[in-house]
């Protein structure tokens, strides 16, 4: 077995190649760095927002089926952000997150409610993770029934980009 092992390293080297998950792992680097670049060019924006009956983690929600609420549910809408900043703290790790201002109006853009700073998301990590989720909770129970537009303006705390998020919902009576 040892003859083996020793003859197919042999073989890599005559030929001059690497194993292929050298390789793979070569070739994923270089693809992160161009995705990296691209994702600081990136203005920041929303790869999916909808409603959501509960959000467990990145990618694990339960879809909400319409934007119909009934007094005193509470309205949950998942985002997953790209484009956004991280900031390097002095220990090796990064930064990032989100100030988020709320307003909601009437199909027709009167403002019934507005809160700036409605909510404030931040996260530190090892890595500049490209996989977060917002998640954004509402409580409305005293709401007459009617057709609204939820509209959230969030701010990239690592940066000055900003991106607003719009959903048009409906409280039953």
């Amino acid at each position: 077995m040892r003859r083996l092992v020793i003859a197919f390293a042999a073989t890599f080297l005559a030929l001059g190649t690497l194993p292929a998950a050298a390789q793979s792992l070569e070739a994923i680097e270089a693809a992160e760095q161009a995705v990296s670049a691209a994702w600081d060019a990136a203005p920041l924006s929303f790869r999916k927002v909808l409603y959501v009956t509960e959000a467990a983690g990145f990618g694990v929600y339960v879809e909400k089926p319409d934007a119909k609420f009934r007094q005193g549910e509470q309205i949950i809408v998942y985002a997953e952000p790209v484009g956004y900043g991280y900031k390097a703290s002095g220990d090796g790790t990064y930064d990032l997150g989100f100030r988020v201002d709320l307003r909601i109006m009437t199909p027709r853009g009167k403002t019934v409610l507005e809160q700036n700073d409605f909510a404030t998301l931040q996260f530190t990590s090892h890595f500049m993770n490209r996989e977060f989720l917002l998640t954004l909770t509402l409580d409305i129970s005293e709401a007459p029934a009617g057709d609204y537009v939820l509209e959230y303006t969030v701010h990239d705390t690592a940066s000055d980009k900003t991106a607003p998020i719009s959903l048009p919902f409906t409280i039953a009576e």
